[in-house]
């Protein structure tokens, strides 16, 4: 299959799905979306295949949604489509609306039949945590970046109900609340990705696993899949996720908002960004700000 915005393979009934937006950071766009979606549909379908690999091209993971083309939810960027640009779409309740279509994506990728590994190297930040919180199991490049700075304006992350399961409800806070980054290391120690190993190393121990698995057959998988994540599903992780996506609509509309798209329309996005971000930028978090004022 060819893509424009990533690169889908398949061998020894192991699939690779390579996002291909290197210079745009791997942003989230609709169309890279849709493409997803067209992989999935074949992997429905596709009953040899039973192991996914999530990676990516360049420097960075994925970088979030692309703001130039989700803009229109605070009457910024440029629409993909005609029907954003009408003053209504940037109601809360049509954000409501974007936000909960976009759960039951990703969530559909969380429930495939094929056991998925993500290989994060670089930046996975904002909506690139959407994507690596649905998959099964992730690896790291131990200087890779995870983060949520949007959190500290522009509201929650769609698959949200993922990062109290992962990191558990006091480590969920603790980083949310400020929106520094931690390393692959730090993800690993927490919990949020499985193992952190040397940049140049993640790929082959990725593939390693893959190759063990794909010996597994596939009723197997998907069995081993449906009775762990039936386990969340008893635990309320598609309202927990469904409320995240509600608390985030109402967050955007906000006077935190207000304020970015106010610099955002004057000075452009990557000043909202180094405004939103300046009281936060003298250290990555606030460790290492305390650390340092013990020695001054």
């Amino acid at each position: 299959m060819e893509f424009e915005h990533l690169i889908y393979e398949k061998e020894d009934r192991i699939a690779t799905l390579t996002l291909n937006r290197p210079n745009k950071g791997n942003a989230l766009c609709r169309a890279l979306r849709d493409e997803i979606d067209v992989v999935l549909d074949d992997l429905d379908r596709d009953d040899d295949t039973r192991v996914l690999i999530v990676t990516s091209n360049g420097k960075n993971f994925c970088t979030g949604y692309d703001l130039n083309e989700w803009g229109y939810l605070w009457g910024t960027g440029t629409p993909s489509r005609p029907e954003d640009t009408r003053a209504h779409r940037r109601a809360p309740i049509f954000s409501r609306r974007e936000f909960h279509e976009s759960r039951e994506r990703w969530m559909r990728l969380w429930r495939i039949r094929q056991a998925t590994i993500g290989v994060v190297r670089g930046a996975c930040v904002a909506g690139g945590l959407d994507l690596a919180g649905v998959l099964d199991v992730v690896f790291a490049a131990e200087d890779a970046t995870f983060g949520q700075p949007e959190a500290r304006t522009m509201g929650e992350i769609h698959v949200f109900g993922m990062w109290p399961i992962h990191l558990g409800m006091r480590r969920t806070k603790e980083w949310l609340f400020t929106g520094d980054s931690m390393t692959g290391i730090e993800a690993a120690e927490q919990g949020l990705v499985n193992r952190a190993v040397p940049a140049d190393e993640v790929m082959a121990v990725a593939r390693a696993y893959a190759d063990r698995i794909s010996h597994v057959p596939l009723e197997m998988l998907y069995s081993h899949k449906e009775s762990t994540n039936r386990w969340y599903d008893a635990m309320g992780i598609a309202s927990a996720i469904a409320a995240a996506n509600d608390a985030d609509a109402m967050a955007i509309a906000g006077p935190a908002m207000a304020d970015f798209k106010r610099i955002q329309e004057t000075e452009g996005v990557r000043k909202a960004v180094e405004d939103r971000d300046e009281p936060f930028s003298h250290h990555r978090t606030y460790w290492e700000a305390y650390l340092a004022s013990k020695q001054s």
